[in-house]
């Protein structure tokens, strides 16, 4: 068994709670129960739901470690009646903390952007804006493709079949990604004046793809879930390799309960 306060310092060094993404109202750290218990099993999700935490009770696991919040905005009671109130009844049950990591895992050195920005086979990875420290977005090269045939390759890798495009079918090189939701005019535009030559992100809505057109700057829209749950398996090895730097007795385990909320071939 290893104190749970031990397994929480590796992600603390990781990604930093104080790290968050500048003017944003994030919510990151332990969320529920405590740190004092010991586990020697943890299971890693995307997201922390009632479901999630049913099958780490069935494994045994006394921590989970999400990457969105399972408390994410200010509530004012906890029941069964919504998402959030039976993930967290569901753990306090079953006595298990919960431990969140959202944007300050997006941008950490290692983090989602980076290996976002790595399957998608960018060279020269540097960050989009640094603000205080804070690395935000990544922008890379690779081999010059069309932008169709990049979406279709992305498709691919992160298994994604519904991967869009907002724009002309240019030649693009340089590629500019905020994983999840990156989808606002702001970060539209500090990839744009960052010299991308297309910016690949989640969450786009209506307004922000018609500025883009306007801009003659091209998009690749993704699924948020598909950009960030691909990254679950990476964090479990990274988790594992300082677990047993340190030698602590415990074992990590991407959650099997998760599911893509949105599914069915819509890009080819």
């Amino acid at each position: 068994m290893s104190k749970i306060k031990d397994i929480l310092e590796i992600m603390r060094g990781f990604a930093p709670e104080d790290r968050t993404e500048p003017d944003f109202e994030d919510n990151v750290g332990l969320l529920v129960g405590s740190e004092k218990g010991e586990t020697d099993k943890v299971t890693v999700c995307l997201d922390c739901t009632a479901s999630v935490v049913e099958e780490a009770a069935k494994k045994g696991a006394g921590l989970i470690i999400s990457h969105h919040p399972v408390i994410f905005r200010a509530v004012k009671r906890i029941t069964d009646e919504d998402i959030t109130g039976r993930a967290v009844l569901a753990a306090a049950r079953n006595g298990i903390s919960v431990y969140s990591a959202h944007t300050n895992l997006d941008f950490c050195d290692g983090g989602l952007n980076d290996y976002c920005a790595f399957l998608m086979g960018l060279n020269n990875v540097r960050p989009l804006k640094t603000e205080n420290g804070i690395k935000i977005g990544r922008i890379g090269e690779r081999d010059a493709v069309k932008l169709s045939v990049f979406a279709a390759e992305l498709s691919k890798t992160f298994n994604d079949e519904r991967v869009g495009i907002a724009g002309e079918d240019v030649e693009v090189k340089s590629i500019a990604v905020v994983n999840g939701g990156g989808g606002d005019i702001e970060l539209t535009e500090l990839a744009r004046h960052a010299g991308a030559d297309c910016y690949v992100t989640a969450d786009v809505p209506h307004h922000v793809l018609m500025y883009a057109r306007d801009c003659g700057f091209p998009l690749v829209v993704m699924q948020h879930y598909t950009m960030e749950r691909i990254y679950i398996k990476k964090l479990v090895g990274i988790l594992t390799d300082e677990a047993n730097k340190r030698g602590l007795r415990v074992s990590f385990e991407a959650s099997e309960s998760e599911c893509c909320p949105i599914s069915g071939r819509i890009y080819d």
